[in-house]
């Protein structure tokens, strides 16, 4: 018998893990001090981002490093890098603002950014990313929430699509795709 979803967030508070935060499809946990997050969620769209990040060179810049993905039988289970805020808490702490006011500035730039008639673009910059995700069709629930800030200051897209899952199932162990994709 499969492990419930309910029963695995569960057994990760029992071990010690935090949840840091949630959405509509998933909970956010971390172990205190560790530079890694736990994703325990549905079968969103999130699965799809990631695999046209890897599959189009973007994992870990513009999009989260992901070092672990697993299916389980009604859910997923990924872990990945820890992230300092998203530009909702920029927005709300002046602090963070001050902190990350470029970061900012470069969203509110890529949230306007027009494309070439051509078509033809390389997601070399945030707004390009931006772009290319428009393309793709995966960007449907983009907002200040579903970007988050490296400590190096760079702007991270974590979930810009929502909905529910409807690929193939896939597999990251030790950061590396793995079958079948």
């Amino acid at each position: 018998m499969q492990m419930q979803r309910d029963q695995y967030e569960n057994m990760l508070r029992h071990l010690g893990c935090q949840q840091i935060g949630s959405g509509l499809y998933s909970n956010v946990f971390a172990f205190r001090g560790s530079d890694k997050v736990i994703k325990v969620a549905d079968y969103d769209r999130w699965p799809e981002y990631i695999l046209w990040s890897i599959k189009n060179g973007h994992a870990g810049k513009y999009a989260p490093k992901v070092f672990s993905l697993k299916f389980k039988e009604d859910f997923y289970v990924a872990v990945m890098e820890r992230l300092v805020c998203t530009i909702g808490d920029i927005l709300r702490d002046s602090d963070q603002r001050v902190a990350f006011c470029p970061q900012y500035t470069v969203w509110r730039q890529a949230a306007a950014y027009q494309v070439p008639d051509d078509n033809e673009i390389e997601a070399d910059d945030f707004q390009a990313y931006i772009y290319c995700l428009k393309a793709s069709g995966l960007k449907n629930d983009l907002h200040e929430g579903n970007i988050m800030i490296r400590h190096d200051g760079q702007p991270v897209i974590t979930d810009p699509c929502s909905g529910i899952f409807s690929s193939s199932k896939y597999r990251i162990k030790n950061g590396q795709l793995t079958a079948p994709v």
